[in-house]
C-alpha cells in the first residue's frame, strides 16, 4: 500500500470529490489549528501537516502527533459562504465537534471495515479485549466579532492515528491509544482517509441538523456508567443520548435524567 501524503496527494482528491479548499501542507508545524487561524484568504481551508510539535486536545491538553504516521489536520470554514456552504452562525459552532466525530467514525468504516465509536462530545474510541482506546481528537475553536457576534470563521482540528504502531507513542500512553494500522494489522493511504474526512464533513454542513443527531447517536456510546461533575459534585449515570443542541443526556442512579452541556464524562 502506498502512503504518500503531500499537497499534490491532497489537492487531486480533494478535485475528484468536487471539493473546493485552499489547501497548505507542511512537513512539521507547530500546530494546524495555529496555523489556519493566519489565513487571510477568504475561501475555506484545509491545513495538513506531516507533524505536529504541539498538538492540543480539549483543556489544552497535549495531543501526541509529532510521528508522520498519522494524520493532522484543521478545516476551516469562513463567513463568507464560500463554495456555497453556510454561514456559520454562533449557535453552529457546538455542531462542528459533532460532524468531526460521525465524520472520521463513517470514514473509517467505509475505507476500513473499522468501528470507532464516540465518547462525548467529540473522542472515537475502538473496543479492544483490554477496554477503549482512543485514536482521534478534535479542537474547535471560533473567532466571534465582540460588536456584531457575527462568527468570522470555525476552525476544527483533527488528530487521527492512522498506520502508527504501538513503539510510536509515548510510553505513558501507548496502553490507552491504537491506530488503524494496530486494529486491523494494515497499512492505509492515508490521503484517502484525510479527503474521504474532508467530504463527509463537508456533506454534513450542507445537511440538516436532524441528520446529524441521528447519525451521531448511532456511533455515540450509549448505555455505558459515566462519572461526571457538576455543581461542585461528583454524579453516576448511564448515557441515554444527545438532546437537539448536542448535550448528552444521562439517566442518574436514582432514574432521575440530567443534561450536561459541558465538561468532560468518565467511564466507572
Amino acid at each position: 500500500m502506498s502512503d504518500i501524503l503531500n499537497e499534490y496527494e491532497i489537492t487531486s482528491r480533494l478535485k475528484n470529490k468536487n471539493l473546493e479548499y485552499d489547501v497548505i501542507f507542511k512537513k512539521l508545524t507547530d500546530s494546524t489549528n495555529n496555523d489556519a487561524k493566519k489565513y487571510n484568504g477568504k475561501n475555506n481551508l484545509l491545513v495538513v501537516a506531516e507533524r505536529q510539535t504541539s498538538g492540543k486536545g480539549r483543556y489544552g491538553r497535549d495531543f501526541y502527533s509529532d510521528n508522520s504516521n498519522g494524520i493532522y489536520f484543521t478545516i476551516r470554514i469562513n463567513n463568507c459562504g464560500a463554495s456555497g456552504m453556510p454561514r456559520p452562525a454562533i449557535g453552529d459552532i457546538t455542531f462542528f465537534p459533532l460532524i468531526a466525530a460521525v465524520s472520521v467514525s463513517q470514514a473509517a468504516s467505509s475505507l476500513c471495515n473499522i468501528d470507532l465509536y464516540i465518547k462525548w462530545p467529540n473522542d472515537l474510541l475502538y473496543k479492544s479485549d483490554s477496554g477503549y482506546k482512543k485514536l482521534c481528537g478534535i479542537l474547535t475553536e471560533a473567532s466571534i466579532e465582540a460588536e456584531t457576534r457575527d462568527v468570522s470563521y470555525v476552525i476544527t482540528g483533527i488528530g487521527l492515528n492512522v498506520n502508527n504502531d504501538t513503539e510510536d507513542f509515548p510510553e505513558d500512553i501507548k496502553n490507552k491509544v491504537s491506530s488503524l494500522k494496530i486494529i486491523s494489522g494494515k497499512k492505509y493511504n492515508r490521503a484517502d482517509i484525510l479527503c474521504e474526512i474532508v467530504n463527509i464533513f463537508t456533506q454534513f454542513l450542507r445537511m440538516p441538523r436532524e441528520i446529524l443527531l441521528d447519525e451521531y447517536n448511532k456511533k455515540l456510546l450509549i448505555g455505558v456508567d459515566i462519572s461526571f461533575a457538576k455543581n461542585g459534585r461528583i454524579f453516576t449515570g448511564k448515557t441515554m443520548g444527545i438532546t437537539k443542541t448536542g448535550n448528552l443526556i444521562v439517566t442518574l442512579e436514582n432514574g432521575e435524567e440530567t443534561i450536561i452541556q459541558s465538561g468532560e464524562i468518565n467511564f466507572v
